[in-house]
């Protein structure tokens, strides 16, 4: 009961997000950097497990179609969108932020001062209509990309956790759908219905005993990726003059065992699967970990919390542990 309190906590997570269109889209659509009243800035609430992609259709639809109609311009014109859902990008202090990262990564990853409590909310980000930064970023962001490349982390997740991606596979087309559907639409019922399947619920305090009955197998490993920030800022971590950006992180996955050994009953933690991902023999007296924090969700993890833990109570959509790792102080 406790754990589904929590799941559902996660899931209802949101970060409230501003907009503002970039200039230059603005002069090509409307000949004028200023948007007409009351079109200037628009606010949403975007759910952290979700993406980009899943939110674009809404502002299209309640800002940016209303705001050209205003204007006198139609939405469609010679048979074509003036505005399409896949040239849609959003920016973050100049960083075109990665599509097919869930909202709430990249929100942990890019803000700074996160890890000490201090957020920035409204999370202010530029939307751009024009000039798609191919080079950056995977092109042709649509709901129905999202989709299929979130089947795919799901995939990918389901082999890690199983060994196989039957679960996912023996899925009837319609259970996908319904998967798909709940994450985009962010309907808790309808997402959850149907990932139980795929993960079942198992007690993580059985794993202190090696005698334990479980009600379902215990997972293999735990698809864990941690982003280590490790230039651009200082001793800590963090520069807090400056912003970080995706080519400062060191992205880094591995299958992290529940337990630190097989036939033992000690719980992996996550110092432990720091330490596994970046070669670090004792990572708990290292002076890196103590000087830095990992953030899971938006919380800050203790380095001692089993992973098991966190894999149960503050796991993404896409089945993954996304874990931020950056200076505290």
């Amino acid at each position: 009961m406790e754990q589904q309190i929590a799941m559902q906590r996660v899931w209802n997570g949101m970060i409230p997000i501003e907009l503002q269109l970039a200039a230059a889209d603005a002069i090509e659509l409307l000949a004028s950097a200023v948007l007409p009243e009351p079109f200037q800035t628009f606010y949403m609430l975007i759910p952290r497990v979700s993406y980009l992609p899943f939110v674009t259709s809404r502002v299209k639809e309640r800002w940016l179609d209303p705001m050209l109609a205003l204007s006198g311009i139609r939405a469609v014109g010679d048979g074509r969108a003036i505005i399409k859902e896949s040239d849609i990008w959003f920016e973050y202090n100049g960083q075109p932020l990665k599509w097919h990262y869930p909202a709430g990564l990249l929100y942990d990853m890019l803000v700074n001062d996160v890890a000490k409590g201090e957020a920035e909310l409204p999370w202010s980000l530029t939307l751009h209509v024009r000039k798609f930064p191919v080079g950056k970023l995977v092109p042709s962001p649509s709901t129905q990309g999202m989709r299929d490349m979130f089947m795919a982390m799901i995939k990918e997740a389901d082999f890690i956790r199983n060994g196989s991606t039957k679960r996912v596979m023996d899925l009837a087309r319609s259970d996908q759908m319904q998967l798909l559907d709940g994450l985009e639409s962010h309907s808790y019922e309808k997402y959850f219905a149907i990932h139980s399947i795929i993960v079942p619920a198992h007690d993580s305090k059985a794993l202190a005993s090696s005698s334990a009955k479980t009600k379902s197998p215990m997972p293999k490993a735990i698809p864990v990726r941690f982003y280590m920030l490790t230039s651009g800022g200082n001793e800590d971590g963090r520069d807090a003059s400056t912003q970080a950006d995706f080519s400062q992180f060191h992205i880094s996955q591995i299958p992290v065992p529940l337990l630190k050994e097989p036939s033992g009953t000690e719980q992996t933690t996550v110092a432990d699967a720091f330490g596994l991902c970046y070669e670090i023999s004792d990572p708990m007296s290292s002076a890196f970990v103590a000087n830095c924090a990992c953030l899971c969700q938006g919380v800050k993890a203790p380095w001692e919390t089993p992973i098991s833990w966190l894999a149960d109570n503050l796991f993404y959509a896409d089945c993954f542990l996304h874990l931020v790792v950056v200076g505290s102080s």
